[in-house]
């Protein structure tokens, strides 16, 4: 199956304080197909949220490629790409910065849709689906972000990316802020979509639980680089990388210094 997203060799240099260079990202392969969820896990610092805003095109990497559909995704900010843009959306982990405040939350899920060819009957119907499986009531598309709870805005966020019926969703620790019952819908919300429209997950999360549930591949970062992947199970039940085995005694992404 050929791949719908492709990283290849792909690094970030930043110049410090002291104008030394250093590496955030080394060198990093991943591979998405179509219908599949990978992983990408690491303690904090390691570059994920900085290699999912790479692979969404919204930073330009120093080194490599990325590839959507044979598209650099850099390329899909041309206004010419708008159609594809829509095939790719990202779930930032702070809903605060990613929705406008002053966007009432109808403007807001109308906003994927405005280059798909569709009547006005059919995105109401797309957008009161979307707010039904993220248990919004309709009453919210009135209301201003604003408005809204840090969960609840989490979730409009979520059902921005879904509306359109995207064929890539890029999920940076999407659901880690979510009280566990709509976490658990949330990620029943991305399986269902799976298996309907064959929807492809990028997903980070420092929650294992969850990674185990959903994902079929992890990719495990290390100070920017590659130190493990494979399918789930493998990888969490005879990890190869001493640092992977580390993560899992700890028993969280979170609490292993770089």
């Amino acid at each position: 199956m050929t791949d719908l997203l492709t990283a290849k060799n792909v690094s970030l240099d930043r110049t410090g304080p002291d104008r030394k260079i250093r590496p955030i990202l080394d060198g990093v392969d991943l591979s998405v197909k179509q219908g599949e969820t990978v992983a990408i896990l690491g303690a904090s610092g390691t570059g994920k949220s900085t290699l999912a805003h790479i692979l969404a095109g919204l930073l330009r990497p120093s080194a490599g490629q990325i590839l959507f559909k044979g598209v650099e995704t850099v390329a899909l900010q041309h206004p010419q790409n708008r159609q594809l843009r829509c095939n790719l959306q990202m779930i930032f982990q702070d809903p605060y910065s990613s929705l406008d405040p002053r966007q009432t939350v109808s403007a807001i899920l109308n906003e994927p849709l405005l280059v798909q060819n569709l009547s006005a009957a059919e995105k109401q119907t797309r957008i009161e689906l979307a707010l039904q499986a993220l248990a919004l009531p309709l009453e919210a598309l009135c209301r201003r972000a604003h408005e809204f709870s840090g969960g609840q805005r989490q979730r409009i966020a979520i059902a921005r990316a879904l509306v359109g019926q995207p064929s890539l969703i890029i999920a940076d620790e999407a659901v880690s802020a979510l009280d566990a019952s709509i976490q658990a819908r949330v990620l029943n919300v991305f399986l269902e979509q799976q298996g309907h429209t064959g929807l492809s997950l990028v997903f980070i999360s420092h929650d294992m639980t969850v990674v185990r549930h959903i994902a079929h591949r992890v990719v495990v970062l290390a100070k920017g680089r590659v130190v493990e992947e494979g399918p789930t199970k493998k990888v969490f039940e005879n990890p190869c990388s001493p640092y992977t085995r580390q993560l899992l005694q700890n028993g969280t992404w979170k609490d292993v210094s770089r």
